[in-house]
C-alpha cells in the first residue's frame, strides 16, 4: 500500500508540474522581475542574453546596462503586463556618432540613440501591446525627430536607434525572428 500512495503521489507531482510549464499563449504576465521566469520568457532567455544573441548574429552591439526594478527608466520592469527584463545596447555604427551624442544630450548614456534597447515578456501578447504603444508614440513630429525603428519576436521587443539605415535596422529584426 505504502509503494502504491508513494507512485500516486508522484504521479500527482509530475502532472502538477507539467500543467505549470505552460508556454502556449494563454500563459500571463508574471509578479515582480525577480520571480522566476516561465513559459516562452525561459525559453527566450533575459534582455542580456537576447543582446548577447544579437551579437553572436553579428550585429555590432555592446551590452550597455541590464536594468532593475530600480534603474529602470521608464518604470515599467517587473510590473503587470509589462516586461520581466530590459537591457540597452550600443551600435557601433551610431554609437559613437555626434549626432548620437547631439540627440541624447541631457538623457542617460543608454538612450536607445546609442543602439538600441531589448524587452522580454512573459506573454506575447504584452509584447504586441508594447510593440504597439511605441509605434504609436514615435510617428513623425512637427520637431523632425524621426522614429526608432520597433521590432517584435514573440515576447521579445527590440528598438533600434532611427540613425541607422532601414538595411541596418532590418538586420535586428532578422536576428530575432
Amino acid at each position: 500500500m505504502r509503494v502504491r500512495t508513494t507512485a500516486l503521489v508522484c504521479t500527482a507531482v509530475l502532472a502538477a508540474a507539467t500543467a505549470c510549464a505552460d508556454t502556449g499563449p494563454a500563459a500571463t504576465a508574471g509578479g515582480p522581475a525577480a520571480a522566476p521566469a516561465s513559459g516562452p520568457t525561459r525559453a527566450v532567455g533575459d534582455a542580456a542574453a537576447v543582446t548577447k544573441r544579437l551579437l553572436a548574429a553579428g550585429l555590432p552591439v555592446r551590452l550597455t546596462v541590464t536594468y532593475t526594478g530600480a534603474d529602470d527608466p521608464d518604470g515599467l520592469l517587473g510590473r503587470p503586463g509589462q516586461y520581466a527584463s530590459k537591457a540597452a545596447f550600443d551600435d557601433t555604427r551610431v554609437s559613437d556618432s555626434p549626432l548620437a551624442r547631439e540627440e541624447a544630450a541631457g538623457r542617460r548614456r543608454d538612450a536607445v540613440s546609442y543602439g538600441g534597447a531589448v524587452e522580454v515578456f512573459t506573454a506575447p501578447e504584452d509584447a504586441g501591446a508594447r510593440a504597439d504603444d511605441l509605434a504609436g508614440r514615435q510617428q513623425p513630429g512637427a520637431g523632425g525627430t524621426r522614429p526608432d525603428y520597433v521590432y517584435r519576436s514573440g515576447v521579445v521587443v527590440v528598438r533600434v536607434s532611427h540613425l541607422l539605415t532601414p538595411e541596418q535596422a532590418q538586420a535586428y529584426a532578422r536576428a530575432i525572428g
